[in-house]
């Protein structure tokens, strides 16, 4: 099982190196090359987890690298981002035009309330929890671990915004809206987030046909 998962850790972070890297690393032999470069870092780090004091640097990654405070936060801001600003309903029109039909209604109320609210729970109890450790260098290094996956995110979240702020929460020209003037948000029947709204362009072409349809 464990080398299934690692087999698993591997490929996903190959995977997505390569995507940030496609012109690079997507030629003949650059694949290899990277996953036998990331086996050997891994292979080297590990090292510190077979030392007389590996145990504890492998409760400080078990308890703030991969889980914990950390990875509740960014499963919290994930669910505010797509529930309250790209908007639960424009998601819900997303996965029926991939998958042809919308996911439980309850599931909206998971991104909204559920999800984060039961993820905040965790991070009080997480950062509440005592951190017992043998030397203060280990106590920063978890701190470091924690903190390290959190500061990316408003580090990515800046960055578009100071490149084009108005644009920021518009979806990728190249991702299909069925609906794209349909509010984003609703709750109770009243709009939270409003649509798109189309430009004068596409309400010229727009009545033009709507006259038609209602003349026949």
């Amino acid at each position: 099982m464990c080398t299934c998962f690692q087999f698993l850790y591997v490929a996903s972070l190959v995977t997505t190196i390569s995507d940030v890297f496609p012109n690079t690393l997507r030629k003949p032999g650059r694949h290899e090359v990277l996953v036998l470069i990331i086996v050997l870092i891994c292979f080297l780090f590990g090292l510190l987890l077979v030392t007389e004091g590996g145990f504890n640097v492998f409760n400080m990654i078990r308890m703030h690298g991969i889980s914990g405070a950390g990875l509740m936060f960014i499963a919290c801001f994930e669910t505010i981002t797509i529930g309250w600003i790209y908007g639960a309903d424009r998601f819900y029109d997303n996965i029926e035009d991939m998958i042809g039909y919308q996911p439980f209604p309850v599931i909206k109320y998971c991104w909204l309330f559920v999800t984060p609210l039961f993820c905040v729970v965790l991070i009080i109890y997480s950062l509440a929890m005592p951190w017992i450790y043998p030397g203060l260098w280990i106590t920063k290094t978890a701190a470091l671990l924690m903190l390290a996956p959190i500061l990316c995110i408003p580090v990515f979240v800046l960055v578009p915004i100071s490149k084009d702020q108005l644009d920021f929460t518009t979806p990728a020209s190249d991702l299909k809206q069925a609906r794209p003037y349909k509010p984003r948000l609703s709750l109770c029947k009243r709009v939270i987030l409003g649509g798109r709204k189309p430009d004068s362009k596409q309400a010229d072409e727009e009545k033009p046909a709507a006259e038609s349809t209602s003349g026949v």
